[in-house]
């Protein structure tokens, strides 16, 4: 028999653990089983019961910071899966939920089929991030932190790869079949997400993070 996981929503509005319960009543793995409006009814709940497995909470919680309830609740409760639902994707934040002991951040508008891809990921102990998240945590072992690289596109990867084999931008346009333009506009975008000034510290960002092999 399947393993049922049993789901909770920590927010200050109940349309949302409203929204969440409505796209978990037919699924026959994961059970809506109680939504929380505050941090101390939620951990009040989880020290009388042992019936939730994943805990969806959002950063503003009426006064109240989410990412300080993700650290008490991994140190009170390692075993509970933690995902940040919230309609706030900078990187800083991010950063620190998964430093806090979150698995996965999804925004508010999540659709069922990606708020259960995320619900599976997290309960195999992996890092599940919402694809409007530019960057890829990577866990480093020794001390316990992430730190992150940009999630390039196929195309992005195949221009860069280019680009470190020295070809010019009318190269890479006649060996990809694309406008300059076109090559120039993802030469820029690469540029924004490894933060680089020009191409020479594009290409000693790709070398030294090892971009190409992610």
């Amino acid at each position: 028999m399947e393993k049922l996981y049993s789901v909770a929503v920590l927010d200050d509005h109940d349309l949302i653990s409203e929204a969440i319960k409505s796209l978990l009543d037919a699924n026959k793995t994961y059970q809506f089983v109680a939504g929380f409006l505050s941090a101390s009814a939620c951990i009040q709940h989880l020290n009388s019961f042992n019936d939730v497995d994943i805990l969806l909470l959002d950063i503003h919680l009426n006064g109240e910071d989410g990412l300080k309830i993700c650290k008490t609740l991994t140190h009170d409760f390692p075993s509970l899966h933690k995902i940040m639902l919230t309609s706030l994707t900078q990187q800083s934040l991010v950063t620190e939920a998964l430093k806090n002991g979150a698995k996965g951040y999804l925004p508010k508008n999540v659709g069922y089929h990606e708020l259960i891809e995320a619900l599976d990921t997290v309960v195999r102990d992996k890092i599940y991030l919402h694809k409007d998240i530019s960057f890829l945590p990577i866990k480093n072992e020794k001390e316990s932190t992430y730190r992150y690289l940009p999630k390039l596109t196929r195309r992005e990867k195949e221009i860069l790869q280019l680009i470190l084999d020295e070809k010019t931008t009318q190269e890479i346009a006649e060996k990809l079949f694309i406008a300059v333009s076109t090559v120039e506009t993802h030469r820029s975008s690469l540029l924004t997400k490894t933060g680089s000034k020009n191409v020479v510290g594009l290409i000693k960002y790709t070398i030294e993070k090892g971009l190409l092999s992610l």
